[in-house]
């Protein structure tokens, strides 16, 4: 995402992740951009001309600021997690509307809207190059890894109830990052070629 001059807003996109915004932000009121996926911004303050990111029903009005949005649409929840300044959380219908302070993420599902303290660092662990879990349910596991290595993920029998956390380097082929998976003694792979089954 480009950069225009007095008006600095920085995005970083993750894997499956999409941004559309105007080619110009010149003349307009609002800088306005439609997220789908996940993206980490850095907005430069402007009261004039504020910074709104929206997408799965939800909007985010920002002044300047760092943050996060996970808005997959496999996921039942949007995150917007704040790193740094204010930001203003709502539902695009105007049902819903909280402000948020650094180390807080809003949790959108559509019919509701709640605000918890988080590891904001841990959020943003696939910005510095990193999965990062703590107490994570197999199967979003394998949603981050699936994404990232572009890969079929298939679940034979029940999921496992077991819970997995740790960091794993996302610059690792898949088949060290499964390796390491296995080692946590609750799931197995099974391989074949883009196809990957997960088995107790």
């Amino acid at each position: 995402m480009a950069a225009e001059p007095a008006r600095r807003h920085q995005g970083l996109l993750n894997n499956s992740s999409s941004l559309t915004y105007p080619t110009t932000f010149r003349g307009q009121i609002q800088r306005r951009v439609s997220l789908t996926g996940e993206a980490y911004f850095e907005v430069a303050k402007d009261k004039a001309h504020p910074f709104v990111v929206s997408g799965s029903g939800q909007e985010v009005k920002v002044l300047g600021t760092h943050f996060n949005i996970k808005s997959f649409k496999e996921d039942q929840l949007v995150r917007t997690t704040l790193l740094e300044g204010r930001v203003n959380v709502g539902s695009i219908d105007k049902r819903f509307h909280r402000l948020l302070l650094p180390g807080q993420q809003a949790r959108f599902s559509g019919n509701n809207l709640d605000v918890a303290q988080v590891n904001a660092e841990m959020v943003i662990a696939w910005k510095n190059g990193y999965f990062r879990f703590d107490n994570t349910p197999i199967e979003q596991v394998m949603r981050e890894i699936a994404r990232w290595y572009d890969i079929d993920v298939r679940f034979d029998g029940p999921l496992p109830t077991e819970k997995l956390s740790g960091r794993i380097s996302r610059s690792k082929n898949i088949s060290k990052v499964l390796s390491a998976l296995e080692a946590s003694k609750t799931v197995h792979f099974k391989v074949e070629g883009r196809r990957v089954t997960v088995m107790k």
